[in-house]
């Protein structure tokens, strides 16, 4: 391959090129933009674990797969006549230019160039609306970038873009004040009655408990996917452990009733809070 493919921008895509070409790869040359669309997500999260994992050589080979999968979509678009490298490369390079006026001039009326990251994330939201405003069609000052996005990032992303227009918390501690409201009014709404139109007011309740959460995990700094993604893992990791505590007390999680599963749970957490736990919990099963 080294003889025949250069390891460079041009060689990825002149390998895609042969493996659609005829007598390549009958896979790569059956696939459409449309399947491999589901690709996309699925290698995008295999970056991201790799990028929370902290590990550089998984790191650069997940880049290389989400790459390569782009490659090939813009590939099949050019054999279709649709758009070329050459066209997204310019209206990606002009888009940027646009929203930067402060590095590379002046495209609309002056303003003051900003001088820290949120002025620059404000003033790129304000151009991307003003362009937005000259296309045809009604369009929201708050759209969510795409149907697809899981709702976590969608209420981060709108939340972010409503800020960028200066509507915001001005800091953690009002949101909290805002999350005990939410959930009182849940609380109330749970408390309500019965029927679809009490579903419906618990469900829309929730929701907002959920909205506000994520807005407490933006002015903290934090990935609300992220910090949910650890939660669900610190939790699989507890019940595996509550799990083994019961089998060592000769039960299973089918056989265990709440009160024993809830007293593994807690030994569980001890577990993890204490170094010395585990041999405390030998000699807890030892005298069990």
């Amino acid at each position: 391959m080294d003889a025949q493919v250069s390891h460079d921008w041009n060689g990825l895509r002149q390998l895609c090129a042969r493996l659609r070409a005829p007598g390549g790869c009958p896979w790569d040359r059956a696939q459409s933009i449309r399947t491999l669309t589901p690709y996309l997500l699925e290698e995008t999260h295999e970056l991201l674990d790799a990028i929370t994992a902290g590990e550089d050589g998984r790191i650069a080979e997940e880049i290389g797969d989400l790459l390569y999968l782009l490659i090939s979509i813009l590939t099949i678009a050019e054999e279709e006549g649709r758009f070329t490298f050459a066209t997204v490369a310019g209206q990606t390079a002009g888009k940027l230019v646009r929203r930067h006026p402060q590095v590379f001039g002046p495209t609309a009326p002056p303003t003051a160039p900003p001088t820290d990251a949120a002025g620059a994330r404000q003033s790129w939201e304000t151009i991307k609306q003003r362009e937005a405003e000259g296309r045809p069609g009604k369009r929201t000052p708050l759209p969510s970038g795409s149907e697809r996005l899981p709702a976590l990032l969608e209420a981060f992303r709108v939340q972010e873009k409503a800020a960028g227009f200066g509507f915001d918390w001005t800091a953690a501690d009002p949101v909290l004040v805002k999350l005990d409201e939410e959930r009182r009014e849940l609380a109330e709404a749970m408390m309500a009655g019965s029927g679809e139109e009490h579903r419906a007011a618990v469900r829309e309740e929730l929701g907002d408990v959920l909205f506000t959460v994520v807005n407490l995990a933006r002015h903290l700094g934090e990935d609300p996917e992220r910090a949910l993604h650890g939660a669900v893992g610190k939790f699989r990791t507890r019940f595996g452990r509550m799990e083994r505590l019961l089998e060592r007390q000769g039960l299973t999680l089918g056989e265990a009733d709440l009160a024993a599963m809830e007293a593994a749970w807690d030994l569980a957490k001890t577990v993890e809070s204490s170094p010395s736990a585990p041999a405390e919990t030998e000699r807890h099963n030892r005298s069990s």
